[in-house]
């Protein structure tokens, strides 16, 4: 009962303030898709909060694996966005223009490496701060709350894992069909697609709150996330539905997700042999 009060809660709070920014005219300038983004993302906890999720679970002492989990974290996306870009790469459709001709536009004159290095440096910065506290209000509710509950009815990481990250991903639903939210041309499509891609991401985040014991490094992750795969659309010409958040998208995660289940068994089987 729990789990189901949580999707509709989520799900009902998320598409409210959905249709009255659609009413309200849209996601019309950044000031108000940034306060609708925040918003929205901080559903989830007031999901789980409704659906019993004790507040004191989020508390943990800032241990040395804590700090070092949260700051690593956001690696996992780097490791996905290369893959991604060698993907590309390999059938002909890496095209750095886009990225390139961002930086011309603000007269910062620099070559293909130097502006990744430069996005990817100020995408880790926002990803363990700000990010990650806009983050957390749905970690708390995606891992925190439903990846825990499914588990403890009897799914298996993987598995629930996958299912959270569908739900995560229909959670979307709303907005993409009424804001065009990441599919602005194919928003039936992308109800379809953000799905799929969302789930090709999630055990990493599960991984990493159960590595940590915290849902603190799922949030620097999903900050990662939020302010460097963007960058995927930057560097070739192919539709959004094809490659930043389409199958090519969803192949690049699905191989980062398999390494760090793998790292993530080895270390919980040490753990287990050194008694720790």
């Amino acid at each position: 009962m729990g789990v189901l009060v949580f999707v509709v809660v989520a799900f009902g709070l998320a598409a409210l303030l959905d249709v009255f920014v659609f009413l309200s005219g849209g996601l019309r300038g950044q000031d108000v898709a940034l306060v609708w983004g925040v918003v929205r993302m901080y559903t989830p906890a007031a999901a789980a909060l409704l659906s019993g999720y004790k507040w004191y679970r989020v508390r943990r002492s800032i241990g040395l694996r804590l700090v070092a989990v949260y700051l690593l974290a956001p690696a996992t996306v780097f490791a996905a966005l290369g893959l991604f870009v060698v993907l590309l790469t390999a059938s002909g459709n890496y095209n750095p223009d886009r990225l390139m001709g961002l930086f011309a536009s603000l007269q910062v004159p620099l070559d293909a490496a130097t502006a990744l290095l430069l996005v990817s440096v100020n995408a880790y910065t926002a990803a363990i701060t700000l990010n990650a506290l806009f983050a957390f209000g749905e970690e708390v509710g995606w891992r925190g709350f439903l990846q825990e509950r499914l588990e403890a009815a009897g799914l298996g990481f993987v598995k629930a894992s996958v299912a959270v990250g569908a739900v995560w991903g229909l959670w979307h639903a709303s907005a993409i069909i009424l804001l065009g939210y990441n599919y602005p041309d194919n928003r039936l499509a992308g109800v379809v697609l953000f799905p799929l891609f969302t789930a090709s991401l999630s055990i990493p985040h599960a991984a990493v709150k159960k590595l940590s014991s915290s849902i603190l490094p799922a949030a620097s992750l999903h900050g990662a996330v939020n302010a460097l795969w963007s960058t995927s659309i930057l560097v070739t010409d192919l539709p959004i539905e094809l490659a930043g958040l389409g199958p090519l998208a969803a192949l690049s995660w699905g191989v980062v997700s398999l390494a760090v289940y793998a790292v993530m068994r080895f270390f919980k089987s040490w753990e287990g042999r050194s008694g720790c």
